[in-house]
């Protein structure tokens, strides 16, 4: 008996809690609903003339900030990530491949100087180092191709992309042939580093955008 001749309360055998208090057991948090889409994760940072680094990180600033370098107020046009370095709950995302974009307008000059002596490397869930590899390795994919000269110099256009410019041309990225999946604050990022010192940059933060393309399934609530 309980108190005041009240009858004492029926212990559950699980978890200890009463039977009439149903809602005291701990449940989890039913998963949400995903459905697949072919979204790429890309972004986009300027590398400058001016007290130029010897690495640029990527996925580190989301829409809104401004590039890391040359202040370009991050929009669609930049990027589409919503937070610093990760998804945003319950987004999830399998990595198929990487793709790397320069400026189309960049100069011959600062395209060899992009590519020269650098390394791609994409770390994930924290300083886990999942590729390292020159950055001549990364194909730019899609892009404009072909070649214009007029005779007036401020108007000349030339175009220069690192590999064929086919849908199909990225790098492959697989663990064990299954896509990597990265799932909601899971950290990762991609750089792009010049170990042997900062490169020799001339133009400006229009024509020396750099652009980075995680390719695969992007999970989103249905």
């Amino acid at each position: 008996m309980g108190v005041m001749g009240q009858a004492a309360p029926v212990i559950a055998a699980a978890g200890n809690f009463p039977a009439n208090y149903p809602y005291a057991y701990s449940q989890p948090l039913p998963s949400a609903l995903l459905r697949p889409l072919q979204q790429p994760l890309y972004d986009t940072e300027v590398i400058p003339a001016a007290g130029t680094p010897i690495e640029l990180v990527f996925f580190q600033r989301q829409l809104g900030q401004t590039t890391a370098f040359g202040g370009i107020t991050k929009t669609e046009a930049e990027t589409n990530i919503q937070q610093p370095g990760q998804l945003a709950n319950p987004l999830e995302f399998s990595l198929f491949g990487f793709l790397f974009e320069v400026a189309p307008a960049m100069s011959l000059a600062d395209f060899q100087q992009v590519y020269t002596a650098s390394a791609f490397i994409f770390t994930y869930t924290g300083n886990r180092v999942y590729l390292s590899i020159p950055t001549t390795r990364i194909p730019q994919g899609v892009s404009a191709e072909g070649f214009a000269a007029t005779t007036v110099a401020a108007t000349t256009l030339a175009v220069v992309h690192n590999g064929v410019g086919h849908i199909s041309n990225f790098y492959k990225f697989t663990i064990g042939r299954s896509a990597l999946r990265i799932r909601p604050t899971e950290s990762f990022q991609a750089r792009i580093r010049w170990p042997n010192g900062a490169p020799t940059i001339a133009g400006t933060a229009f024509t020396t955008r750099l652009r980075v393309y995680i390719t695969g399934l992007q999970w989103t609530p249905l």
